[in-house]
């Protein structure tokens, strides 16, 4: 149709201290394996070969599957009244994460949003560049498959949220982004 609404998104996840932790975690790790592995076959193995061969297909490995921690991206795509969002890691793997209808969303907003504590929460999801970020919002909404409710943070540029305006409910959209909030 030609009132279609097509929109999307690409953004990075940023690095946080959780994200650090992890990727130390696993490169260590796999350096770690590499080395034991290195000592105890380089001790066994008459031709001395097998452990410097076996230290560096470590190496690789690690390399080769710790880089899908390192890149990280989201990408959101808007059409027709619902947001998709897929995580692409290592600009290489795609994976399909969720699609949202933004007819069953109830409630928008910032983070640091107080009212995020009066909603019932059973599952929360982070799509977003961080959370501390200030172009991130939340979405509360009823996912129909599981019957949770659901936080989603996400991080859409300007274009996505007045594409989303024509579709959400109008009360939502207004108390999440007027801008004489009452106190």
């Amino acid at each position: 149709m030609i009132n279609d609404i097509i929109c999307e998104c690409l953004v990075k996840k940023k690095l946080d201290a959780v994200r650090i932790v992890e990727i130390v975690t696993v490169f260590g790790g796999g350096f770690f394996l590499s080395i034991v592995l290195y000592a105890l076959i380089g001790g066994f193995d008459p031709s001395g070969m097998l452990g410097p061969s076996l230290f560096l297909v470590g190496i690789f490995l690690t390399v080769f599957f710790g880089r899908h921690l390192i890149t990280v991206e989201y990408e959101y795509a808007y059409f027709d009244g619902e947001i998709s969002f897929d995580r692409i890691t290592a600009k290489s793997k795609r994976k399909h994460l969720t699609n949202v209808s933004m007819k069953s969303v109830e409630k928008i907003g910032r983070p640091g949003d107080s009212s995020i504590e009066r909603l019932k929460v059973t599952r929360t999801r982070n799509y977003s560049s961080s959370i501390a970020d200030k172009d991130t919002i939340f979405i509360y909404f009823k996912d129909t498959s599981t019957g949770d409710n659901v936080l989603l943070y996400f991080t859409p540029n300007q274009k996505m949220l007045d594409a989303m305006k024509t579709t959400v409910s109008a009360t939502v959209y207004r108390e999440a982004f007027s801008k004489t909030k009452k106190n």
